[in-house]
């Protein structure tokens, strides 16, 4: 006699012989892949680190959330981008009432290959696209980071994000013209 299994007896099999994830495995195989996220949306290496750092701990008290999750790496990642968008909106709200004033830092060129000049016209035209980037609004920085720095296809930008593809599209397109304008 054959005894079939039901869906819920054949998942919970599926779940026992499957190994657990560990916050320890979830940081080895993901934390590069956020890091870079978060350098890249935030303006400074210390709050790259915060921001890395509360994704990672509200990632650890969902570990249920993250485990049935099909894809951890874009869970991370709009876990992420979620932290940042309200860390924004914070830090958006306090500048209004307390503005602060920026102190600009000296930075160090490091010549590579070429002439003097080349390697300082790059790192010049890094920064303007950087500054362009880091002066878009939340809605259009978020998706054109992930598309260039992450590499996402816009499928998973819209899942990650909830909003249909065809948001995302427009929301890359009016980044890049704005990007565009600045260049110009």
């Amino acid at each position: 006699m054959i005894k079939t299994l039901s869906n819920e007896n054949a998942a919970a099999i599926m779940a026992a012989t499957q190994p657990r994830l560990s916050e320890a495995r979830l940081v080895d195989e993901y934390g590069e892949t956020v890091y870079k996220f978060c350098r890249s949306i935030t303006r400074t290496k210390d709050d790259a680190d915060d921001l890395f750092q509360d994704t990672f701990l509200k990632a650890f008290s969902q570990m249920s959330k993250i485990e049935k999750a099909e894809n951890h790496r874009s869970f991370l990642l709009s876990t992420a981008a979620f932290l940042w968008k309200s860390q924004h909106r914070k830090y958006a709200r306090h500048n209004r009432i307390a503005p602060e004033v920026e102190i600009n830092e000296t930075t160090d060129i490091s010549i590579v290959s070429g002439s003097m000049e080349d390697d300082f016209m790059t790192k010049e035209e890094q920064r303007i696209v950087r500054d362009l980037v880091d002066a878009l609004p939340a809605k259009l920085k978020i998706p054109i980071v992930m598309y260039y720095t992450n590499e996402l296809c816009i499928a998973d930008i819209s899942a990650l994000l909830k909003l249909p593809e065809g948001t995302i599209k427009s929301r890359l397109h009016k980044a890049r013209t704005i990007i565009k304008k600045g260049l110009v």
